[in-house]
């Protein structure tokens, strides 16, 4: 999951955020600050913590993040840019607004079964984060709600959207991304079977509702 690194916006030297000798090794730490994260909560882990999980002192991690702050800015940053980037060029594949809305139910999932950590911890943590680094990543997220909700607007009211309608459509993918961003909470491969066979289970719930369908003849 490489994308630029972010500036949160805090008081620290340009350089600071420049300083990552390679991009593999920003992302190996966040991986395991998402792992610990995902499984502590932010308010419990300490960057000593953290420094334990990767091997490095306290000073090597301040050698990529200004604050325990900073760091959870740069994960939630990267993820959701990641996720919204990944989204956009799936959204972009012509076809019809049904087939344009599983893909993107199916791409958010396996967006979720690579990065499982990330999300959970991203979720989670979602008020964590203030001024403007909550709003640098409440900007990506609210430009993926955007993404989605005029793909579902297509699917539910084609082209012509009165402001009924619109609003309606802004509701239902409210509904959608609760079922996408919670399914960590309960969803077992070995279980449940693979993120393809949940999006084609959550693509028939949405655009077909939950009555059973009637047997012809």
């Amino acid at each position: 999951m490489s994308v630029p690194k972010p500036t949160s916006g805090a008081k620290t030297p340009g350089p600071r955020l420049a300083r990552v000798k390679t991009q593999k090794k920003l992302d190996d730490v966040l991986n395991k600050a998402a792992a610990l994260i995902a499984r502590k909560g932010f308010e419990a882990a300490t960057m000593r913590d953290l420094g334990k999980a990767i091997d490095s002192s306290l000073a090597g991690l301040y050698y990529y993040f200004s604050s325990k702050e900073d760091l959870l800015f740069q994960l939630q940053y990267r993820t959701f840019l990641s996720l919204l980037e990944s989204q956009r060029e799936i959204a972009a594949i012509p076809g019809t607004s049904e087939e344009r809305f599983a893909r993107m139910v199916t791409g958010h999932l396996e967006f979720y079964a690579r990065h499982t950590n990330e999300l959970k911890a991203c979720t989670f943590e979602l008020e964590s984060l203030s001024g403007k680094p909550y709003e640098k990543v409440e900007a990506i997220r609210r430009e993926y709600y955007q993404l989605m909700a005029s793909v579902v607007g297509d699917v539910m009211h084609g082209a012509s959207k009165n402001a009924s309608e619109a609003r309606k459509a802004r509701h239902a993918s409210l509904f959608i991304f609760g079922m996408l961003n919670w399914i960590f909470m309960w969803y077992d491969p070995a279980r449940h079977g693979t993120v393809e066979q949940i999006g084609r289970e959550m693509q028939d719930l949405v655009l077909n509702g939950i009555r059973r369908k009637k047997r012809s003849g």
